[in-house]
């Protein structure tokens, strides 16, 4: 078919061409005093060589666009992967915990971010991780920096947002900041029980007990309480001797909150199992009822406590609080002796609680099975030669009691 349209093209040219030659007219084209005379041929010619040139030069402007376009693509290509490599290091190193290196390569990034929408999700991700590495690396100032600069960007998130500022705030011992992100978290959700946590922690730190006692009852009713106390992930620059942090001390100040509060068993058993394993909050809140003159609900707390999972921190401190009711304290350590025989810890124990009691060949049995299971030269041994010493004097045997205070002597001295 193309073909046969080729020859009618060829027949038609040449009949035409044919009639041109035996009468060629004239074409007459006046422009100011321009005259341009020729032939209707000619002027054909003209036409079709000038659409020609038109197309090719058309042609020609499109592949320098395309060029001009390539490169472009090419070098945001370029940048896109720039972008992209220095995000990855940013993350591996903040992940790695290595604040100086994430610093670097953020800053880096800084410079290479454009003002594209994906562009724009970049700078949102940047904008977190360098105010967490800054927060992390103890620059407060560099991280509230970072978000005035991003008109706050990471507040935008309706919840966890405001959640993270808050934390970098408590972590920081800003009590004041940390408030207001709070709010407005709990003005979104009544029911967030980490904000109402969080909340409690900001009253905590800044004693304000009538306050955190509300935001306990809070989170009692939501069934959540123990979110409360739990001490956030300490960064490298919190453990150093000169970080003065308010909120490092949130478990020791929930323990005087709870010891404020009556019924301290209960109040244990409603905490979450982790939160029942937390030996410094335990610890300090034990302390806290026995200065309030309630060291016996603080041994029954940390009887408990040991029932669930045995700590010999733990137990020495119930030990302690235990002697005020020693025949009650007997009875529950000899529970724990039968499968801790080895244990010259209980046994020590049980000797004390014994001698207060005045159950004098009790007490002597238990510190006479706590010297067989200790080393031959323990130092614990000068403490168990005192006790056998007075355990003998109480028993009218004056002699024993000098030999084993004489022992107790010369053990001290080498």
């Amino acid at each position: 078919m193309k073909w046969l349209w080729l020859l009618v093209a060829v027949i038609v040219g040449a009949i035409a061409g044919a009639g041109w030659l035996l009468d060629p007219g004239y074409l007459l084209v006046r422009y100011g005093g321009v005259v341009l005379e020729t032939s209707i041929a000619i002027a054909v010619l003209i036409l079709v060589v000038g659409i020609w040139v038109s197309i090719w030069v058309v042609q020609l402007l499109r592949r320098g666009l395309k060029t001009t376009t390539r490169l472009a693509d090419w070098q945001h290509s370029k940048a896109r992967l720039a972008q992209h490599e220095q995000q990855k290091k940013a993350l591996l190193a903040t992940l790695g915990g290595d604040w100086e290196q994430s610093f670097k390569a953020l800053h880096a990034e800084d410079q290479i971010l454009s003002d594209s929408a994906e562009a724009q999700q970049r700078r949102f991700i940047r904008t977190a991780l360098a105010a967490h590495t800054a927060h992390a690396r103890g620059d407060f100032a560099e991280r509230d920096r970072v978000l005035r600069a991003s008109k706050n960007v990471v507040l935008e998130l309706p919840t966890l947002g405001p959640l993270l500022v808050a934390q970098w705030y408590l972590e920081s011992g800003d009590i004041k900041n940390a408030s207001k992100p709070l709010h407005q978290v709990l003005a979104v959700s009544k029911k967030n029980a980490r904000a109402w946590s969080m909340l409690a922690s900001v009253h905590i730190a800044s004693k304000d007990w009538e306050e955190a006692e509300k935001c306990w009852a809070m989170l009692k009713k939501l069934g959540q309480p123990y979110y409360t106390g739990l001490r956030f992930h300490a960064f490298d620059f919190q453990r150093q001797g000169v970080f003065a942090n308010p909120i490092a001390a949130d478990s020791l100040m929930l323990a005087k909150l709870l010891a404020r509060r009556a019924g301290a068993l209960k109040e244990y058993q409603e905490l979450a199992p982790a939160q029942r394993r937390n030996i410094a909050f335990l610890t300090a809140w034990a302390r806290e009822l026995g200065v309030s003159q309630r060291g016996s609900e603080g041994a029954a707390v940390l009887a408990a406590a040991l029932d669930e999972a045995w700590d010999p921190s733990v137990f020495s401190q119930w030990s302690e609080l235990a002697l005020a009711a020693p025949e009650d304290g007997l009875q529950r350590a000899s529970g724990w002796a039968k499968g801790r025989t080895q244990d010259a810890h209980i046994q020590e124990a049980l000797g004390l609680l014994a001698s207060h009691s005045e159950q004098w060949a009790t007490a002597k049995d238990y510190f006479e099975a706590a010297l067989k299971l200790l080393p031959e030269k323990a130092h614990a041994k000068v403490r168990l030669y005192r006790q056998l010493g007075s355990v003998w004097r109480s028993l009218g045997d004056d002699h024993r009691a000098l030999q084993y205070f004489s022992q107790a002597e010369a053990l001290a001295t080498h």
